[in-house]
C-alpha cells in the first residue's frame, strides 16, 4: 500500500513539473529563450515529457526577468513630493484661516480697536496669523473687509 502511494506521489510530482514547464515556456517571450526557439522547446516537453520539462527549466527558461518586462508599479499620492507638498500648502493655509478666524472673533468680544475701554486682543497683535515671508508685517494689509461692509467698525453716529 505505501509503495502505491510512492509511485502516486512521484507520478503526480511529475505531471506537475511538466504542465509548469509546458505553461511557463508558452507564456515566456521568444527574445527571452535560451537554446531554441518556444516551438522547439514546447516540441522538446511534450515528446520528452519529464526530461524535456527538466531540460526546459535548467537550460531553456530566462535566467532572470529583465527589468524592461517587469510591471511598472504604479506611484501612489503619498510617494509624489508635489502632492505631499501640495498637502503641506493646504494645511498651512487651513491654520492661517482658522487663526484669523479666531483673532476676528476675540476682536468681535473685546469690541475691536478703538472701541471705548478696549486696546484690542489680550494678547496683541502675536496673535494675529503671519502673512508670510515678510515676517507678519501688515504692509499692504487693509484692516477690514474689502467689500465695503461694514464689517467689525463701530457705528458712526
Amino acid at each position: 500500500m505505501g509503495r502505491a502511494i510512492l509511485i502516486i506521489g512521484a507520478a503526480a510530482l511529475a505531471v506537475g513539473v511538466i504542465v509548469y514547464s509546458l505553461i511557463e515556456c508558452a507564456r515566456t517571450d521568444s527574445a527571452d529563450m535560451r537554446g531554441l526557439r518556444k516551438g522547439g522547446w514546447i516540441a522538446v516537453i511534450l515528446l520528452l515529457p519529464l526530461v524535456g520539462a527538466l531540460l526546459w527549466l535548467f537550460l531553456g527558461r530566462p535566467k532572470g526577468t529583465a527589468e524592461s518586462s517587469r510591471p511598472v508599479r504604479g506611484k501612489g499620492p503619498d510617494d509624489d513630493p508635489q502632492f505631499l507638498r501640495n498637502l503641506e500648502e493646504r494645511r498651512r493655509q487651513q491654520e492661517k484661516a482658522e487663526k484669523l478666524r479666531r483673532w476676528e472673533e476675540e476682536l468681535r468680544r473685546n469690541g475691536g480697536p478703538g472701541a471705548a475701554g478696549g486696546t484690542g486682543p489680550q494678547n496683541g497683535p502675536r496673535d494675529r496669523p503671519d502673512d508670510g515671508p515678510s515676517g507678519g508685517s501688515s504692509a499692504g494689509r487693509t484692516d477690514g473687509p474689502t467689500d465695503g461692509s461694514p464689517g467689525n467698525r463701530p457705528p458712526h453716529d
